[in-house]
């Protein structure tokens, strides 16, 4: 897969596209994901996470987040890359401290990433990642330090999640 731009999807990404978009390849593509099929890559940490937030904020069944899930990798042709906790162990090192120097950087300590963001870009280093999609950006700028190209989720798309966070809030409440 030399000279292939390899996209990592980040969990928040796999969240949105499972229950705010329809998911439906089309609308994948007209929102700018217009690369050839299976240069998709996706963490296998992520399946948990992602199933756990459609069921927990999004109140998916469980069966309902396993099924979105599922889709979103048949559709998209994901590839799973997988967890080596020995090799990785390297790859989380360096991630660990680039995301510190953001911090650092900026002064701001919201950008600090937890263990599952080091563990799945340490996992997108490792694959040669080389694009990669989400809209957290404490997980963007740890990227960008890592020399990773960004495609960051688009504005409209995070005032969208926004709305439907509050109105599954409302409906919880």
């Amino acid at each position: 897969m030399n000279g292939f731009v390899r996209n990592g999807i980040d969990s928040s990404t796999l969240i949105n596209l499972a229950a705010v978009f329809d998911s439906e390849y089309e609308e994948f593509k007209d929102r700018g994901f217009t690369f050839p099929p299976n240069l998709f890559f996706y963490h296998e940490i992520s399946r948990s996470e992602v199933i756990g937030v459609l069921i927990h904020n999004f109140k998916f069944t469980k069966e309902e987040a396993i099924a979105a899930f599922e889709k979103l990798v048949t559709t998209f042709n994901l590839e799973k890359i997988g967890f080596n906790k020995e090799i990785d162990k390297q790859y989380q090192k360096i991630v660990e401290e680039a995301n510190g120097q953001v911090v650092n950087k900026t002064q701001n300590q919201s950008l600090k990433i937890g263990l599952q963001d080091i563990i799945i870009i340490a996992g997108f280093l490792r694959a040669k990642v080389n694009v990669v999609h989400s809209g957290d950006q404490g997980f963007l700028k740890t990227c960008e330090v890592l020399g990773l190209n960004l495609i960051p989720l688009q504005e409209q798309d995070i005032q969208k999640e926004k709305v439907l966070k509050a109105w599954m809030k409302k409906r919880k409440n």
